[in-house]
């Protein structure tokens, strides 16, 4: 998450999700992906908005600008138990043990 008093901004979520309110389509995207709408890590999420477009509705010919964006913010803590859980689960082999 930003910092106390900070705006998030894109390096701080995992993935954007962006749902057009006219077509209804709705697709998740990972930051690096945004670069085509002039993305970068310090963008201000509240600046998106802007940017982002539906390409169904531009295909049609509408403007594509109704869109709603929801972020899905990185937890640092979260990510750090699922990758011990991983490495606690794996079936690793102990030293002098034989397998049947």
């Amino acid at each position: 998450m930003a910092l106390p008093g900070k705006e998030p901004t894109i390096a701080h979520v995992a993935s954007i999700s962006v749902e057009c309110a006219d077509c209804g389509r709705n697709r998740w995207w990972r930051p690096d992906q945004l670069k085509r709408f002039g993305v970068t890590g310090n963008t201000p999420l509240s600046a998106l908005s802007g940017r982002i477009v539906c390409s169904a509705c531009r295909a049609d010919g509408l403007p594509g600008t109704a869109i709603s964006i929801q972020a899905a913010f990185v937890d640092e803590r979260q990510r750090v138990r699922s990758e011990a859980r991983m490495l606690s689960d794996r079936d690793v082999p102990l030293e002098g043990s034989r397998r049947a």
